[in-house]
């Protein structure tokens, strides 16, 4: 065989592969970005409390924003921030008090100052505590620029999501990923080995959610998505994370994370240095008016530094990088939210609070287990007596 003719079979070999690879990989993002998914979601949940998601699992505010909207009438708390208190149940709050937890993946301290203003100015009547984090670990205190105000109307976040649909040319290009064949060669297989490969072809490539089924707990659950099927994936009716897909520290995994945590150059200390110890006084500020404007209407604001693996904080606080930059910094907030009036829960040595390496998923994600000792310890020193009971 010539040289040429080699390459030609090559390249014709390779689109025999490639072009359905491609194709079912684009029906299995379509399937995926139907505009409809949240909705179907939510609702869903709205009417089973089951567990569930909307995909993509990692930008869920179109999802959350529609949950809060639902759930709104049922609760009188808020709980917000990013991946760090999505551990936060409700079962962590002493009646009467009945939260939401509105956090999302990645979500920034400006964005949280920007949803709790819309949620004061909406709903301060009924919604009576905001739990706001103040994540220094993440750098998010640090941040630069002024919080840009929020919409949370259904109507506002499902146009978003239709406007965030990538172009074809970045679908084309994620489709050909190597995460995504992977996803494929799962679903295929599973069509295959399914007593009905046809009807299973049709659920995964086509239908908006797989079937219902049970999480170990009893929980019902359904997927929306292809992505951690069957897993129990997603986020409880209450809006905390079920974390399912996480791995849990154990004592052979949490001294090499806790070694990478308060090394020199590890996320957090570089977080430090670009702060220089100095929380942004705007996004203080800020804060400030909101719990003043809260207040107005017979609500209050619990400010949460949250857990961090036990002996973290310790060690970054001995550090010669570190530790200086970490005593300044906790030493204004503690400063500023005296001289606010402000309430500061300090769960950052999740240790003092009896927290184990096994109720985290990594250094600065703690599981309910967790939050519930924290949250425990914090309302039987300072009981909700003044929270109203949802109206």
């Amino acid at each position: 065989m010539g040289g040429r003719a080699y390459v030609v079979t090559v390249l014709a070999l390779c689109a025999v592969i490639l072009l359905p690879a491609t194709g079912l990989n684009l029906l299995l993002s379509a399937n995926s970005l139907r505009a409809d998914k949240n909705r179907l979601a939510s609702e869903w949940q709205q009417a089973t409390h089951g567990v569930t998601y909307a995909p993509p699992i990692s930008y869920n505010r179109p999802f959350k924003t529609l949950r809060l909207n639902d759930r709104i009438g049922e609760i009188n708390a808020v709980i917000f921030g990013s991946s760090t208190t999505m551990g936060i149940v409700e079962g962590a709050f002493p009646h009467p008090l009945k939260p939401y937890n509105f956090a999302q993946s990645g979500n920034s301290l400006g964005a949280v100052i920007g949803e709790a203003e819309y949620i004061v100015q909406s709903w301060g009547d009924r919604v009576t505590l905001l739990v706001i984090p103040l994540d220094w670990a993440l750098g998010f205190v640090f941040e630069s620029g002024e919080p840009q105000p929020a919409e949370l109307t259904p109507e506002a976040v499902l146009r978003a999501a239709a406007q965030a649909r990538p172009p074809l040319s970045a679908q084309l290009a994620d489709a050909l990923s190597r995460p995504r064949l992977q996803i494929l060669a799962t679903a295929l297989r599973d069509v295959m080995r399914a007593s009905a490969p046809v009807a299973a072809f049709r659920q995964i490539f086509l239908d908006a959610a797989g079937s219902e089924y049970r999480c170990a707990d009893g929980t019902l659950a359904r997927d929306f998505d292809v992505v951690y099927r069957g897993l129990c994936n997603g986020f409880r009716y209450d809006g905390s994370a079920t974390f399912a897909d996480q791995k849990r520290l154990d004592a052979s995994r949490a001294p090499v994370a806790l070694a990478a945590a308060v090394s020199g150059s590890g996320q957090y200390a570089t977080a430090l240095r670009k702060g220089g110890g100095n929380p942004t006084p705007a996004l203080l500020a800020r804060i400030a008016r909101l719990v003043r404007e809260a207040e107005g209407k017979g609500g209050s604001v619990l400010l949460l530094l949250p857990p961090l693996m036990p002996g973290m904080e310790q060690a970054l606080a001995r550090s010669p990088h570190s530790g200086a930059l970490l005593a300044e910094t906790k030493s204004r907030l503690a400063a500023w939210a005296r001289r606010e009036r402000i309430a500061l829960l300090d769960a950052g040595r999740s240790e003092r609070y009896d927290c184990t390496v096994t109720e985290f998923i990594d250094p600065h994600h703690a599981l309910p287990a967790c939050y519930r000792k924290v949250f425990s310890r914090y309302f039987r020193e300072h009981p909700p007596m003044a929270i109203a009971a949802p109206r």
